[in-house]
């Protein structure tokens, strides 16, 4: 079975215990929850959580739901995140707030929210009373530390300066986190080790890392089409990603300059966004894809630490690493 056949599986199971459950007789907020589902999405959390399951032998009906909960939770914070950061297009489509409003786009956000734990609950419905506490305790402490990332990241828009240590602090916590609970929760369903459930959870925290910096660079560098959002608009909103970090070390002062003059300045016109960009691949495009490479070799190195139960999960997990890296949207 070659890689795609094997995620395409992952991704309908899963894709199926999702539309089962985001069912209900309030049309409006659930077509306003199912919304983006609608529109794609990578499924990235799912096939981590499945396929790590997999690895080590697990029970793939469950992982399938577990999987269907972390895409659920992943969604409850994209729906949240562009009411915070004002964006209008997702997924190449009209966000949800902008399609039914803020207060239902709220609303679907906290039912999606209220959903993940319904079907994490029923994935490990059954198993023994400890794995359930450990599941319910990484899928919490998750939701937790994204919400703290999410804040710094709000918090470093106003900062004029952010160190390196702290931008992965931030992005270890919004985006990483969720990868490492996705990857350990799927361990969880086939084992008690937690040496194997520790090493796919560094695997995960890495993998979200890498796959953060190559979001921050594809802001800048990706075709806005395939992107499915706005292209700059981290530059817009004043995010201080590893580029943004680095480049303000390296450049000269004019180029610091144009750089402070359009960073969160929600008015800049496109010929002063694209101005910016340029400054900002000239310092920081190289050093930003090393780094991403680093975190994405640490994450095969947690992962070949394990004792593979199922060769073809433990591929698939390299080259999800791998091709973090590579991808183009």
């Amino acid at each position: 079975m070659s890689f795609e056949d094997y995620f395409n599986r992952i991704v309908e199971n899963v894709n199926i215990n999702i539309e089962k459950y985001l069912k209900g007789d309030i049309k409006e907020l659930y077509e306003a929850s199912f919304y983006l589902f609608k529109a794609g999405g990578k499924r990235l959390r799912p096939l981590i959580l499945v396929s790590s399951a997999d690895l080590l032998g697990g029970d793939l009906n469950r992982a399938y739901l577990a999987g269907a909960s972390v895409e659920v939770l992943h969604t409850f914070t994209l729906i949240h995140d562009d009411i915070m950061d004002e964006d209008t297009t997702r997924r190449g489509m009209p966000t949800v707030h902008v399609k039914w409003g803020i207060p239902m786009a709220i609303l679907a956000g906290d039912l999606l929210h209220a959903k993940a734990f319904e079907i994490l609950n029923d994935a490990f419905r059954g198993m023994n009373s400890n794995k359930i506490t450990r599941a319910f305790e990484i899928f919490t402490k998750a939701i937790i530390i994204i919400s703290e990332g999410q804040a710094l990241d709000m918090q470093f828009e106003d900062k004029v300066t952010v160190s390196e240590e702290e931008y992965l602090d931030m992005i270890k916590r919004k985006t990483a986190m969720l990868f490492s609970s996705s990857a350990a929760l799927g361990g969880l369903i086939a084992t008690d080790n937690e040496k194997e459930i520790q090493a796919l959870a560094d695997y995960g925290l890495n993998l979200g890392i890498s796959f953060q910096i190559v979001d921050d660079i594809l802001g800048l560098i990706a075709d806005e089409k395939e992107l499915g959002k706005p292209i700059y608009s981290d530059i817009r909103e004043g995010k201080k990603t590893i580029l943004v970090i680095k480049t303000m070390k390296e450049a000269n002062e004019d180029e610091k300059k144009i750089l402070l003059k359009t960073l969160g300045n929600k008015n800049a016109s496109k010929d002063e966004l694209i101005a910016a960009a340029e400054i900002i691949r000239k310092y920081s495009l190289e050093y930003a894809y090393n780094n991403a490479e680093e975190y994405a070799r640490k994450a095969i190195e947690a992962l070949e630490s394990i004792d593979w139960k199922n060769d073809e999960a433990g591929k698939a997990l390299k080259y999800l690493a791998e091709f973090t890296v590579k991808r183009r949207k």
